[in-house]
């Protein structure tokens, strides 16, 4: 069971100290990044949603990237929606070509999707093409902020570029 669940497969909400304790020096502060933004300034966390910027070191492939989760609660306090997408940052660019992989639960089980987007991990999936946010694959190991942080922190510490 992940420490983020709990014993009936809800998820938990992010906890944000624990997270930037263990993976706070992969994260870069960006003079040209607003700071509405970062996870240097505030970020807006209320009693129905997470929503932050995590700002990377420069990767040597990728460039300046960062991590944007947002997570929505329901009536109880657990997560119900969540997004995570690791992306360049700066420079700005469009959803596609920023894109580098992202981690979603938003159901996509109407009748009218195309095959090729459904996947058997339903709700949860796993953009995994860069520059290509149409592409979906099952997502089992990555339903959580922590679990993002753990999948990223490999390229980002390495330097290694990501490819699926």
């Amino acid at each position: 069971m992940s420490e983020n669940k709990t014993q009936s497969g809800l998820l938990l909400p992010a906890d944000i100290t624990v997270i930037l304790d263990q993976y706070g020096h992969l994260l870069q502060s960006y003079t040209n990044l607003t700071d509405r933004h970062s996870v240097f300034a505030t970020f807006k966390l209320t009693t129905t949603k997470l929503s932050i910027l995590f700002p990377f070191k420069e990767h040597p492939v990728h460039g300046i990237t960062g991590l944007h989760a947002t997570e929505k609660y329901d009536d109880n306090g657990f997560v119900k929606e969540y997004h995570y997408q690791w992306k360049v940052i700066i420079p700005k660019q469009g959803v596609l070509f920023s894109h580098i992989s992202a981690w979603e639960n938003e159901p996509h089980d109407d009748p009218k999707t195309p095959e090729k987007y459904k996947v058997n991990s339903e709700p949860h999936h796993h953009h995994h093409i860069p520059g290509d946010r149409h592409q979906r694959k099952d997502n089992y190991d990555v339903q959580t902020l922590k679990s993002a942080f753990a999948f990223v922190s490999r390229y980002i510490e390495s330097g290694s570029e990501y490819k699926p």
